[in-house]
């Protein structure tokens, strides 16, 4: 039962106790000259008025910032902006919905359900075993961080599935998270042209150049600038093209300007000096053309073929690229600058010795469970200014080890895999049946998520992410995805009708 006068009392209440405490917490903080965490409490107060005043957009900007790169080093740890609106987010739902309005809490369909319970029933069970891996809690091990990540993530599903929706709303979501990947573009670039600023930056957001503070670390300037957030900008400014057009049109004159912003945006790609961008985009693509071209998709694959051999062709013959184009593309066949192909050569060999040394020695002693994501606290003590000759231990030991597939077999172990990778498999099947829909206001945003979904499940499989980063911002993804299936008439709810009322679940998709 919705009863606008309570909720009104209530949010006049909150008010009148947080200034208050507010009042108090800043007078003995004054008194006191703890100027820094006057900062930390204002960052808190603008955090906390995004939650009580943006309504239900503020589960847009939520779900958008599960792409932030960055951690807020808040009370002695390291939290995501996603952890901690998700936070916020949690205790919102808890008075707003399920307080106020008897909201029941949906945990999507049965069978998708129990595929989630399946994986992380294994994940609870080694969670319990480490006691989630906190330090505080007294454990040898320390895990806690994975753990956090993947949990915040599965409350985000449950919360998504559960609230009211108006699927207009989140016509603004592909924008948000192209702003948000911005924002992360913006710091990466400040702090590679000017390294000093880390020590600004730092303290307050962890997602700062590489390159500067390598340059930091060892006083010159670093031979190949790698920007991260450069290529994963121009990854989703390709996927929000392709988004709106499809590849059948993207060649007609209408489309000139997006056309040249999708070769921009693959530009930044090639100047990212990571191979897995250049990878990830041509992911992209090739499930845009599954799903615009169906079988046809095989004429695709010779093309793209051809434009990256074609870079390999001018690097050797004609114009030398610069070496963040060469990073990026020393997976083709060429002639590449000799340090740059030696360090792709390195990185190779460090994945096989990452490889051999789980497979051997870690695999064959937790098969069927796996290994959760606890480890010793001491494996985290590393320094930058050693060569640690245990360094590839420590990287399988922490769960480093640079492929998607093992991460999961040594995460969940075989029994887990297997519902991880059924449940993977239904949403990449649901997210190559969104095809271009007139008259349909969520058309975009769904074929964003879809792309989004599908490249992020194909690459994950043989990329390097692990399942504590991976799985967060998967699970925020499907929630979103699923609903506005379930909104479009894809697939029906199964959430409970509020109590008191016979409304059917389609009905009840609008904000009341």
């Amino acid at each position: 039962m919705d009863n606008p006068a309570l909720n009104q009392k209530v949010k006049v209440w909150g008010v009148v106790v947080g200034g208050l405490l507010l009042a108090i917490f800043l007078g003995n903080q004054i008194g006191s000259e703890n100027y820094g965490e006057l900062i930390l409490g204002a960052v808190v107060i603008i955090v906390a008025s995004i939650g009580l005043f943006m309504g239900r957009f503020f589960w847009v900007l939520t779900i958008a910032s599960a792409s932030l790169a960055g951690t807020f080093p808040i009370l002695g740890g390291s939290f995501t902006p996603f952890q901690v609106l998700m936070g916020m987010g949690v205790a919102k739902f808890l008075i707003e919905d399920i307080v106020l309005k008897r909201t029941k809490l949906n945990v999507g369909t049965r069978f998708d359900a129990l595929l989630i319970a399946g994986f992380m029933g294994v994940l609870t069970w080694h969670g319990v075993h480490d006691r989630f891996g906190m330090k505080f809690l007294g454990s040898s091990v320390w895990g806690g961080r994975n753990y956090i990540n993947v949990y915040v993530g599965l409350a985000a599903f449950f919360v998504i599935q559960s609230i009211p929706m108006s699927p207009k709303l989140w016509t603004k979501l592909p924008y948000v998270v192209l702003g948000i990947s911005a924002f992360d573009l913006m710091i990466s670039v400040i702090t590679t042209i000017f390294p000093a600023s880390i020590y600004a930056i730092y303290p307050f957001y962890s997602a700062v150049s590489r390159t500067g503070i390598e340059e930091i670390v060892t006083g010159g300037p670093s031979d190949t600038t790698r920007l991260g957030s450069v290529g994963n900008f121009g990854t989703l400014l390709i996927t929000l093209i392709l988004a709106k057009i499809s590849l059948r049109q993207i060649l007609h004159l209408s489309n000139f300007p997006r056309l040249i912003m999708g070769m921009v945006g693959f530009l930044a790609v090639l100047f990212s000096s990571f191979r897995s961008a250049v990878i990830n985009t041509l992911t992209v693509i090739f499930v845009a053309g599954i799903r615009d071209l169906k079988f046809g998709v095989l004429a695709l694959l010779p093309f793209l073929a051809i434009i990256l051999f074609g870079l390999s062709v001018i690097n050797s013959e004609f114009v030398t690229l610069p070496r963040q184009f060469q990073r990026s593309l020393s997976f083709v066949p060429g002639n590449w600058d000799v340090d740059t192909a030696q360090d792709a050569t390195s990185s190779n060999d460090f994945r096989a010795r990452i490889w051999t040394i789980w497979t051997r020695e870690y695999f064959p002693k937790h098969p069927i469970l796996g290994r959760g994501f606890g480890f010793q606290s001491t494996w985290a003590e590393q320094s930058v200014y050693r060569n640690d000759p245990y360094a590839d231990v420590q990287m399988v030991e922490t769960g480093n080890i640079h492929n998607g597939f093992f991460s999961t077999v040594d995460c969940f172990g075989i029994v887990g895999t297997i519902f991880f990778v059924i449940w993977n498999f239904r949403l990449l099947v649901r997210a190559f049946g969104v095809s271009f829909q007139k008259n349909d206001p969520t058309g975009l945003t769904l074929r964003f998520l879809a792309l989004s979904l599908a490249t992020s499940i194909i690459f994950y499989w043989i990329g390097a992410l692990s399942v504590g980063t991976f799985l967060p911002s998967e699970f925020a993804a499907a929630a979103v995805f699923l609903r506005l299936q379930q909104s479009t008439g894809g697939e029906p709810a199964r959430s409970a009708p509020e109590r008191g009322t016979g409304q059917r679940v389609s009905e009840r998709l609008v904000p009341v």
